[in-house]
């Protein structure tokens, strides 16, 4: 899942520029059978996740009042994404989004210090940073909730990311990009796909009910998030994204590339709904995954799509505590 917020910059769309995004997300979420809306925020989960943070990962916001943002964004997945899942499941996701999510904005600017994580990761040392060192302390916990195989892949998954930041700057330099498949390997690197397809299924439902699937969930959870993060990477003038890559890779159109990703991410839809067709509990699970997925992304202003789609309807139904609006994040 790349999050980046990009540049500070911003850029006025065309009608026709916004009108095609527009078009390519409602045709996509039709063809999903998915409902664009947004879900108020889960003040009860952040205010936990935020006693955790500050009494296990000793990241007080008062020390730390800039990471707030990226735990609020964790909390937002974990609430949307993944609400069919305990509770105990939506705090690990919550703050392992967050720590993530810093590193992808922060670090990826200053990978100096990150250089070393999946060295001093195996080694077992401290990171010398908060943050690197409660993404540590979050992997370490991986096994308390999921299983040894689900746990290898989420840890294997995230230190691919971390080297992927790294990447990114070696990357940059590059002025050709003309080999086949090398685009999409960087997105699978960066988008921790594995680890967000291990969150969805409950402990109940066997690795074997879902694990041929993961192929086709990494393609949707990747190429959803392309989707619906293109309209705040285009205004925000964002070059370094997969739909850039894709279009120099292929020689075509940015616009012709992400309208490839999200044909893809239909196709993806329709594989993995049939893969899981035997097993009721993981097709309830994907089936709850996929519309969060979506919320998720329209829950959370960092993409702007409320925005691009005015206004989004709010569901309302069993609100939480003191929710407030997702302009407040």
């Amino acid at each position: 899942m790349n999050s980046s917020q990009g540049k500070n910059k911003t850029t006025s769309l065309s009608y026709t520029a916004r009108s095609f995004i527009q078009r390519m997300v409602t045709e996509l979420l039709e063809k999903c059978g998915i409902t664009l809306d947004q879900l108020p925020f889960d003040q009860d989960l952040y205010d936990e996740c935020k006693e955790i943070m500050a009494s296990e990962y000793h990241i007080p916001s008062s020390l730390y009042p800039w990471f707030e943002r990226y735990l609020s964004v964790g909390v937002i997945i974990a609430s949307t994404s993944y609400s069919h899942l305990p509770k105990s499941h939506r705090v690990y996701v919550a703050v392992y989004t967050a720590s993530a999510t810093a590193l992808d904005d922060i670090f990826s600017q200053h990978h100096q210090q990150m250089e070393a994580f999946n060295e001093r990761f195996v080694m077992g040392v401290s990171q010398d940073d908060p943050i690197l060192d409660a993404l540590a302390k979050t992997l370490m916990s991986t096994s308390d909730l999921y299983g040894r195989i689900q746990s290898n892949l989420i840890v294997t998954s995230t230190l691919d990311f971390i080297t992927s930041l790294m990447m990114d700057m070696e990357i940059k330099q590059m002025t050709n990009l003309n080999s086949p498949s090398f685009a999409a390997f960087c997105r699978d690197m960066s988008g921790i796909s594995k680890s967000y397809a291990m969150f969805i299924f409950p402990q109940e439902v066997s690795l074997a009910a879902y694990v041929q699937c993961l192929p086709q969930l990494g393609n949707f959870i990747n190429g959803m998030n392309d989707v619906l993060s293109f309209y705040k990477e285009e205004i925000a003038g964002e070059e370094e994204n997969f739909a850039s890559m894709l279009a120099k890779e292929s020689s075509i159109t940015k616009y012709e590339a992400i309208q490839r990703i999200a044909d893809d991410v239909a196709e993806a839809d329709k594989n993995i709904s049939k893969g899981l067709a035997g097993n009721r509990l993981a097709l309830d699970s994907w089936k709850s995954f996929k519309r969060g997925y979506v919320r998720f992304h329209t829950s959370c202003c960092r993409y702007k799509l409320d925005e691009l789609f005015k206004p989004l309807p709010v569901v309302t139904t069993s609100l939480p505590r003191r929710a407030r609006g997702v302009d407040d994040l």
